[in-house]
């Protein structure tokens, strides 16, 4: 399987500080070479079997599917493909997938119903991958060589935390009801309590910094220079904490993981400013336990790693796999750092070279490229 064109990641300077911000400018799609069927990425995470693992995030860029290899998807898909075939052109290779249906063999359309409803639900669900992403961003901030993770994750600057934040509850707003086990995974540390705090925390930084300014005189009257705009001293409530707190009450009030997702990114678009901003430390501590869940899935699902022993969670009867989700529900909500701390043990146990590891990836990326 190939690739023809990459998916690429570039850096995009934030408007009110001088960090990167890490954007993809496109989607993973499967197709055929020859038809030009799609099996279009959406927010799930995907895998199409025959030793390729593909997902929104995968960063492989549109990979051609060969018609041999459709079975394969529709059979992730949960779906029967024994009344599809490949045919062939004499002198040529595969031309076309057919179908058998009332005695007849016809041709798989575009708008074939089953395909359709594959790519409406977004396309090929498969549990065995689990934002391989997220894994690789981890094992970039453990081998940061300059004060390690923290530091790394610091680099990031403030505002990434509630780019990172909206994002994140947008797909969970895509994710609720249609995928609860992905749902819940995600929701146990990007949710609204970490969302409220993270309002609150804003709130007291933001009157800091307004307090700690040099202020000028209207008229006699004091006020400060305060991310363009010029505010009174004695407005400092009124323009600034109350409709800061209102918006609060918003993401307190939302009922729906959609409410909450838009009443978020509403709080963020109304911010003034976050000039020299710290990174909340309930996010930071979301942040490690989200980032050491997915990196101990795929750990135990493609890296032939077993779950560590000396911890309360090992048994003996369980899959290394349950023992995880044991773990992430016991350390969720504050706690996630604990379960970064059992990522770490997993990895000097199972003795899993980092730097190798990425080493390992970046070659076969470029080997991917190489041909078509």
């Amino acid at each position: 399987m190939a690739t023809t064109k990459k998916t690429t990641t570039v850096n995009k300077k934030s408007a009110t500080t001088n960090r990167t911000i890490p954007v993809t400018d496109g989607e993973t799609r499967v197709m055929c070479p020859v038809c030009g069927t799609e099996f279009a990425i959406g927010e799930h995470e995907h895998a199409v079997k025959g030793g390729v693992a593909i997902g929104k995030d995968s960063g492989l860029g549109d990979i051609y599917l060969p018609v041999s290899k459709r079975g394969d998807a529709l059979k992730a898909a949960g779906i029967d493909p024994s009344k599809y075939f490949a045919i062939q052109i004499p002198g040529g290779g595969e031309q076309m997938m057919m179908k058998t249906g009332d005695g007849k063999a016809v041709p798989v359309s575009d708008d074939d119903p089953i395909l359709a409803a594959i790519r409406k639900g977004g396309t090929v669900p498969n549990r065995s991958l689990f934002r391989r992403w997220v894994m690789s961003q981890v094992f970039h901030g453990l081998s940061w060589r300059y004060g390690g993770f923290a530091q790394w994750l610091t680099g990031h600057g403030y505002d990434y935390q509630w780019e990172m934040l909206v994002e994140e509850l947008r797909v969970q707003a895509k994710l609720y009801g249609k995928d609860t086990e992905n749902f819940v995974a995600r929701n146990r540390w990007f949710n609204k309590e970490l969302a409220v705090t993270m309002a609150e925390d804003y709130i007291k930084q933001m009157e800091k910094d307004f307090k700690g300014r040099k202020t000028h005189k209207c008229k006699g009257v004091p006020y400060v220079k305060f991310y363009r705009q010029d505010i009174f001293v004695s407005d400092l409530q009124k323009k600034l904490t109350c409709p800061l707190t209102s918006q609060k009450g918003e993401i307190s009030r939302a009922k729906t993981p959609q409410q909450l997702y838009v009443a978020v990114r509403n709080f963020w678009r109304v911010c003034p400013g976050t000039n020299g901003y710290k990174q909340t430390a309930e996010w930071k501590d979301a942040y490690k336990g989200m980032g050491a869940y997915a990196t101990m899935q795929n750990l135990l699902r493609f890296h032939g790693c077993t779950f560590p022993k000396d911890n309360d969670f090992y048994t003996r009867r369980l899959s290394g796999l349950q023992m995880l989700e044991r773990a992430a529900k016991a350390y969720k909500d504050g706690e996630g750092w604990r379960l970064f701390g059992l990522m770490k043990q997993m990895l000097e146990e199972n003795d899993i070279d980092i730097k190798a590891k990425m080493k390992e990836w970046s070659d076969e990326k470029k080997g991917r490229g190489l041909k078509r």
